[in-house]
């Protein structure tokens, strides 16, 4: 027996740290699942030979079958190199191995639905070999029980129970992201249950406007415990349930009767992980590693296919696979792992290496990050224009349409960038000891990081690099008149996109003379900068001097403000994405209405009903009054969100509607899309402001700030998160006004 193959029984008897990567289909619970076993037999197949010692290259004759008949179609390659051929009818092969490949010299033969299967050699064969495929066959084994994916640290993860065990780096990258959270992530469980987490007292739960009541521990199904219900939610928005006078949608004491029973999808991309079937599940349901892990290594590499025309997720779109296939005979034999990834060349039947090269492809990330919804809500229907579903999601619709489509820039390319310093992703692999057992050599760019890189993620973030910010200022007898532009330079899709509660606020100023200008013209920002009271002049605000009667007084703080503008009547042609993205919409189509500015002035006292402001501000009927915060001195990255409304500048972001018109309504709720003027991939967005230029002043800087918003500013006020702003691109120009 060489050493290679002393060193797989070894790795059988939990000694070593074993496999190959799990982005190569590798990883997995006890190197292949619950109730999985695995014999060195299986693993290290005999070879037939005469002599010792290997030449240079040497030829190997076989045939590829599923144990019974031959297999056409299957690729035969040495591992650690490049695919060498394709079976015909007959299945035969003959190929050259080469010791220049790293390794023990490794025949290794695979097919989609299969898995992989390989033979080592330490001398010339003496006859033509055998490779036998195991198909993974359908269906799915929904009692299949998940394995833990370890903590990435491998004296933690102290045996091949844990994917961290062997892919020690890769499930310590994994651990940090977000598809590890997907299922515990507060904002997701508190939208679902219509739920905020973060008010977990009755006083702070009533202060907000919500109702203490019993209700579902997340991650813990049938736990019961006191919580804060407020606002929308996927639970009681799609049930008949959680009225102000009915227990909480979630309440485990609910009567079997009465319990949801539509669940909005929302497990099927967020809790890939759970036990069980796979598709159509409660959230709730999440326990244990479902819940603590989210969408981790086992589940993931279950996923057999993707089939872009199904529902998005388990329900349909991910095909997920199982092991169901018993090694021997009978009812209590272990399973047969398998591991699909995306190499041809993983032959270890201990972790069933499975090739699917969708894996390596945007297709995969389409399995969630694309989904065109129904109506969800109870009667009610879609805008006509959405009669193909409603497009609440469409990341891999805009890749797939823009130029960053090539095999060699897929969503993987930014996402899962490549990995220096490893071997392959087996931490303990070397070009020594490559084998079927602790796999075969990778270059960086084929092992891929497990971070999931988000927006804000890696360093530089995602975002610092993906706008081109511009600013340019001409003088006009006493106006200033900026132009910004912000062009869509390093993101293979809209900016931004995902989950369209995600906004770009872009703030314009000009600072000169020790005082700030006043906008006179051009584009403001609008609601989705977020305001913390708005109003209508005529409607339910009046201005006599600088004393403003408002219905929403009474939400007014000193050292507030508030900022007017004028709606103009007029629309923004932007370049849009989607369906407003085609050059025959009209700008009223698009649906952006452009507001001027009228002016801004601080609250210095509040009366009963009324605001007394600094300054008077010449309004209009019809005129929209936003009740905001001051602009800060500058900006800082991370600083907590701030209402700016009403300001010089503009947003980017995908608007849904609900069936009574609501803006901004979290997808569930959505029935058409009022604007999505996101910036697509080498898109363009053009904007100008105009300002009073100060007597006598003679010089100004001219500053536009992009920040990110992760999710409205109002919504977080309401569930007690943490609304920050992050600070993406800043760009200014110093300006001459007068000569």
């Amino acid at each position: 027996m060489s050493a290679v193959r002393g060193a797989v029984y070894a790795c059988l008897l939990g000694l070593l740290a074993c496999g190959d990567d799990a982005a190569d289909g590798g990883g997995g619970p006890g190197a292949g699942g619950a109730g999985t076993t695995s014999t060195a037999a299986s693993v290290v197949q005999a070879v037939s030979s005469s002599g010792t010692g290997l030449p240079a290259t040497f030829v190997v004759t076989g045939v590829v079958t599923d144990g019974t008949s031959p297999v056409a179609g299957a690729t035969v390659m040495q591992a650690g190199g490049s695919p060498a051929l394709v079976t015909g009818a007959d299945g035969a092969f003959e190929i050259e191995l080469a010791l220049a490949i790293a390794g023990e010299p490794t025949v290794a033969a695979a097919k989609v639905g299969y898995r992989t299967a390989g033979l080592s050699f330490d001398a010339l064969p003496t006859e033509p070999i055998e490779l036998v495929l195991i198909e993974a066959r359908a269906p799915d084994n929904t009692t299949y029980a998940f394995g833990h994916p370890g903590v990435g640290d491998a004296v933690a993860d102290d045996s091949t129970a844990y994917c961290g065990h062997c892919h020690t780096t890769l499930t310590a990258q994994f651990q940090g992201s977000a598809h590890a959270r997907s299922a515990r992530d507060p904002r997701v469980q508190d939208v679902y249950a219509g739920a905020a987490a973060a008010l977990d007292t009755q006083g702070s739960c009533e202060a907000a406007g919500g109702t203490w009541r019993a209700g579902t521990v997340p991650g813990a199904p049938g736990t019961a415990a006191s919580r804060c219900y407020v606002g929308a939610g996927v639970l009681p928005d799609l049930n008949a349930c959680g009225g102000p006078a009915q227990p909480a949608c979630d309440d485990p004491a609910l009567p079997t009767a009465d319990r949801p029973t539509a669940f909005g999808a929302c497990a099927d991309c967020h809790a890939i992980g759970m036990d069980g079937p796979a598709g159509g599940r409660d959230l709730l349901e999440a326990s244990g590693l479902g819940y603590d892990f989210g969408n981790h290594c086992d589940a993931c590499h279950h996923i057999a296919d993707v089939d872009l025309a199904a529902p998005p997720g388990t329900g349909g779109r991910l095909r997920m696979q199982r092991p169901r296939e018993r090694i021997g005979e009978g009812v209590e034999a272990p399973l047969r792992q398998v591991m699909f990834g995306p190499y041809p060349d993983v032959p270890l039947a201990f972790m069933g290496g499975s090739w699917q090269p969708k894996f390596a492809t945007a297709e995969l990330c389409g399995g969630c990050h694309q989904q065109a919804q129904p109506a969800l809500l109870p009667d009610a229907t879609l805008d006509a224009r959405w009669a193909a579903g409603l497009p609440t999601h469409a990341t891999y619709d805009e890749w797939s349409e823009s130029t960053w489509n090539t095999p060699g820039t897929p969503c993987q390319f930014c996402h899962m960038p490549p990995v220096e310093g490893l071997f392959n992703s087996v931490d303990v692999s070397t070009e020594a000891n490559a084998s079927i057992a602790f796999g075969f050599g990778r270059t960086p760019d084929r092992i891929r990081a497990h971070t999931f890189r988000g927006p804000l993620e890696g360093a530089p973030r995602l975002l610092d690099g993906a706008l081109a910010l511009g600013v340019g200022a001409t003088t006009i007898a006493d106006e200033l008149e900026v132009a910004v532009s912000l062009t869509n330079v390093g993101c293979g899709h809209a900016v931004p996109t995902g989950e369209p509660m995600r906004a770009l606020v872009l703030v314009v100023e000009v600072e000169g003379c020790s005082a700030s200008f006043d906008a006179i013209g051009g584009l403001t920002i609008g609601d989705v900068g977020d305001a913390r009271a708005s109003g209508v002049f005529g409607v339910d605000a009046a201005l006599a001097g600088t004393t403003l009667t408002w219905s929403a007084a009474s939400l007014a703080s000193v050292g507030q403000v508030v900022r007017v503008v004028r709606p103009s009547g007029t629309f923004d042609d932007y370049e849009g994405v989607g369906w407003f993205g085609d050059p025959a919409r009209t700008p009223a189509e698009k649906g952006l209405e452009i507001f001027e500015p009228v002016g801004e002035a601080a609250i210095v006292a509040i009366g009963s009903g009324t605001v007394e402001l600094d300054a008077a501000l010449a309004v209009a009927p019809g005129d929209v009054v936003f009740l905001g915060d001051a602009m800060p001195t500058a900006f800082t990255d991370g600083a907590p969100s701030r209402s700016l409304a009403g300001a010089s500048g503009h947003t980017f972001s995908k608007v849904l509607l609900d069936p009574g018109g609501a803006r901004r309504v979290p997808h569930h709720r959505a029935v058409s899309i009022a604007s999505d003027n996101r910036i697509p991939p080498q898109g363009e967005a053009s904007t100008s402001h105009r300002f009073r230029i100060p007597d006598g002043c003679a010089e100004a800087t001219v500053r536009a700030t992009v920040l990110y918003r992760p999710h409205p500013a109002d919504l977080s006020r309401e569930r007690g998160w943490d609304a920050r702003d992050y600070v993406i691109a800043s760009a200014e120009e110093l300006v001459t006004l007068r000569s």
